[in-house]
């Protein structure tokens, strides 16, 4: 008797460990992107917290990064700056109006000349924000490039489904 695999049994398990990749590959992929998407909303919550103490102590918000009392990579303060990369994301702070704040942090990589490209695929491409009102209520949103109606559909990767996934499926990809 020979010992040993026949053909359809090799196939059988290369098509199972095929149906399981399948499966598994855009689950991981969600899952990293929902890691850097973390990083970004730790930073801009720390970068929130700066800007009202910075408030409180000279009653108005600053978009020079280098002011506030707050490490942020790419952040050296010989120079004022209102924006610094990470290896994932473009963070940047403004104050559009009087007594508002808003931090951005839009999502891209660095090349390898170290300058960082904004995401040009609209699956990958999304912007987390922070905003203070004027009444110092924070709010946190995710959007992307895409249509507001991708992100109440059923997308199991991309940009749409990292904004539901850390939107918890809010409408509007607003933040808790």
């Amino acid at each position: 008797m020979n010992k040993g695999f026949t053909l359809i049994e090799l196939l059988v398990v290369v098509l199972i460990i095929g149906i399981l990749s399948a499966v598994a590959l855009p689950q991981y992929t969600k899952a990293v992107e929902k890691s850097r998407a973390t990083e970004a909303i730790t930073l801009l919550g720390n970068l929130a917290n700066a800007e009202q103490i910075y408030k409180m102590s000279t009653g108005n918000y600053t978009n020079d990064l280098t002011l506030l009392d707050l490490q942020l990579p790419g952040v050296t303060g010989t120079a004022a700056q209102t924006s610094t990369t990470t290896k994932n994301f473009q963070i940047s702070a403004s104050v559009p109006a009087a007594g508002t704040f808003l931090g951005t942090a839009q999502r891209g990589t660095v090349g390898s000349t170290g300058a960082f490209a904004p995401s040009t695929n609209t699956d990958t491409k999304y912007t987390i924000s922070v905003s203070i009102d004027s009444n110092g209520n924070i709010r946190r949103q995710c959007t992307t490039d895409k249509p507001s109606t991708v992100l109440t559909a059923d997308a199991t990767t991309g940009a749409s489904a990292v904004c539901k996934s850390i939107a918890n499926g809010n409408a509007g990809g607003m933040i808790k």
